[in-house]
């Protein structure tokens, strides 16, 4: 299901960042279509895929390169960075020292405008959090049948959760029980809202407060995600794929219910890859992604994108048959396809007949990049200007998982191991 997470996230990115009621705001989405007359771009990628992605990937483009000449020192696309000079006679030095040059320039941009560290140290903060109340909770006596008991001396009561029916219980003997396990999740819970308390007023004193800036790095950092996902599809690096799915879980769960199914699917295929398959099946799993049908490196496709060229065939030659269409006619086309393909490509080899690469012509779109660098250029989008603020992003959110709360992602996922071992299906 490559391709369709490949749409999803698409459409997550222009959900977020895409609105025509922001034309007024210079270096967004829509201004940029506005500003390189991109007519075929909709809000909804569903319904122009292409264009839309192709838009996408101009824009990022101009961000990575306005995003090198604020950090590196550059004028403009032919200049040379001022603040990481170039190794002196670096075209006849090795590909690894090349290599090397390349990835430090790389790192500087990464970690200044991609990686947000507010929103990592925050995720963190709170998985180490409830994992120490977890902790306490388990940590506690049971009955043999694993139940809570009442912990005050010579009480027979039990029950089943150490949850309120436990305290209210217990606030009915004289005195109340305490036990550590009180005094550590109170501490626990008196240092969670410290560190919420500190996060919070970090966050807002280390935040800008520029629309710009944040809306910027923000859509650097996404579109570079997706650009990613688009790569590892066309190398067929299964393991990459899978890392990307892991960090999509988190935008699925950050997004609502509207993405529940997307969420569960990256999340089973963590169970089948960690757990639920064999080593054999694992292995088939991870690499068996993409297809690629004309050999070369970066030319894989996802498998549902071969399936759709396959309908594609296979209505063709079902058309052929007009009023004479029947189930068993159509089936023996399907069975027939692998052979009928091969078949075709061997007559067209021997008389060599010449066919089209099915590659549509596209114009150059240096210019359209030109304009985007520009803009972006002139408006400092990756230079922190406090109290710039745009009309319809106003107090844009840099961090996509502000409102995910890991405590409820760590019970969904503890629910849905509990379905996996009962045999229940999420869907």
């Amino acid at each position: 299901m490559n391709n369709g997470h490949i749409y999803f996230y698409l459409q997550l990115i222009f959900k977020r960042f895409f609105s025509g009621k922001s034309e007024g705001d210079c270096c967004t989405l829509y201004s940029d279509r506005t500003l390189i007359n991109r007519r075929n771009v909709k809000a909804d990628p569903h319904t122009a895929y292409r264009a839309d992605r192709d838009f996408l990937t101009l824009v990022i483009k101009s961000r990575v390169i306005a995003a090198a000449m604020s950090e590196l020192g550059f004028t403009d696309k032919s200049s040379q960075p001022l603040k990481l000079p170039l190794p002196e006679n670096l075209q006849n030095q090795s590909k690894i020292c090349k290599l090397q040059y390349l990835h430090k320039a790389a790192t500087l941009i990464v970690d200044k405008f991609v990686l947000d560290d507010h929103s990592v140290n925050g995720l963190l903060d709170q998985i180490l959090t409830f994992q120490g109340a977890q902790d306490a909770i388990n940590e506690q006596p049971r009955t043999a049948d694993g139940r809570f008991p009442c912990r005050f001396p010579g009480c027979q009561h039990s029950f089943k959760y150490d949850g309120a029916s436990r305290r209210r219980h217990e606030m009915t003997h004289n005195p109340v029980p305490v036990s550590s396990c009180d005094a550590s999740s109170s501490a626990s819970q008196t240092s969670s809202s410290m560190l919420r308390e500190s996060s919070e007023s970090t966050s807002s004193k280390d935040k800008p407060d520029d629309d710009v800036y944040n809306y910027n790095c923000a859509l650097l950092a996404d579109g570079l995600f997706f650009l990613n996902f688009l790569d590892a599809v066309s190398e067929g690096d299964g393991l990459r794929l899978m890392r990307q799915y892991k960090y999509m879980l988190l935008y699925c769960r950050a997004d609502g219910h509207h993405s529940n199914k997307y969420s569960l699917e990256c999340l089973y295929q963590s169970f089948c890859i960690n757990s639920l398959l064999s080593p054999r099946d694992c292995e088939r799993f991870i690499w068996n992604r993409s297809v690629n049908n004309r050999g070369g490196r970066g030319n894989n496709i996802a498998h549902d994108l071969e399936v759709e060229h396959s309908n594609l065939y296979n209505k063709t030659s079902i058309k052929n048959l007009r009023p004479n269409v029947t189930e068993k006619a159509v089936q023996r086309i399907s069975f027939a396809e692998s052979a009928t393909v091969s078949m075709a490509s061997n007559i067209d080899q021997s008389i060599n007949r010449l066919r089209g690469s099915g590659q549509h012509a596209s114009s150059s779109t240096e210019r359209d990049l030109d304009e985007l660098i520009k803009r972006a250029a002139q408006m400092q989008v990756f230079v922190v200007e406090p109290c710039r603020q745009y009309q319809h992003f106003r107090s844009f959110e840099r961090d996509p998982f502000k409102n995910l709360r890991m405590s409820n992602t760590y019970n969904w996922i503890s629910q849905h191991i509990k379905n996996v071992l009962r045999g229940n299906k999420a869907r």
